[in-house]
């Protein structure tokens, strides 16, 4: 049964060696140390200067801990981030996937914590990815073994996208330089620049009239004193 809202803690592991947490559970020693946490993938508008305190550096290095920016909003491409990700939490997991990266791994057991602000939305889709890539499973399959890990809930945006990951093989580009994307991913990025030019023409737009409504309102000021001056004089 899918955990409910009040069951989730700061810190949830999904897999041996793989946890989703809030922001709490990226700075406090004694969560991180409770959960042997030696790698961390944080997903966040900033950089927080908990991170780099010396007790918390001794526990994750800086080379082990990836910072990503990344926002919970409509218009977020978080795809274009998976990969990345995905092969830096390969290098630094127990139990490595089988992306050419995790064949490069220094055999450390390590534990990778990712996280966000709430440990709901950025956090669990970035595991479930990572999930879909290792087991070759599809979203619905992995989004149901993790929702019984922990109260979680991608944004529209991200599942969609994470439909595109599935679509791909879990692969964005047709060749090594990337420079060929997938039709599924050239797709949402057409869309995704449509999206874009359509934000921009609006908001050009409502420049626009606001410049209008500010010139018509200094003209009807301007008339205004006008005929008060006017009157005076008479």
């Amino acid at each position: 049964m899918p955990l409910l809202i009040h069951d989730k803690p700061h810190i949830s592991e999904i897999e041996p060696g793989l946890f989703i947490g809030d922001f709490t559970s990226s700075s406090q020693l004694s969560m991180l140390k409770e959960n042997d946490i030696t790698a961390i993938v944080s997903l966040a508008n900033n950089r927080s200067e908990e991170w780099s305190r010396p007790a918390n550096r001794d526990l994750v290095p800086e080379d082990k801990h990836l910072f990503v920016s990344c926002a919970d909003t409509p218009t977020q491409d978080i795809l274009k981030l998976l990969p990345s990700i995905c092969d830096f939490i390969d290098r630094h997991s127990a139990q490595p996937g089988t992306s050419p990266e995790s064949q490069h791994s220094d055999g450390e057991q390590n534990n990778v914590l990712v996280h966000c602000t709430a440990g709901v939305s950025r956090s669990a889709t970035i595991v479930i990815a990572y999930l879909m890539r290792k087991r070759r499973q599809g979203l619905k399959d992995v989004l149901e073994q993790v929702k019984e890990k922990r109260r979680i809930e991608p944004s529209g945006n991200f599942l969609e996208q994470l439909k595109i990951w599935e679509r791909v093989g879990y692969e964005l580009w047709e060749d090594e330089d990337r420079k060929q994307p997938k039709e599924p991913y050239r797709e949402f990025l057409s869309r995704k620049a449509a999206n874009n030019k359509a934000m921009a023409d609006r908001d050009e737009q409502n420049r626009r009239q606001s410049l209008d409504r500010q010139a018509s309102q200094e003209q009807s000021n301007f008339v205004r004193m006008y005929a008060q001056h006017h009157a005076q004089q008479l």
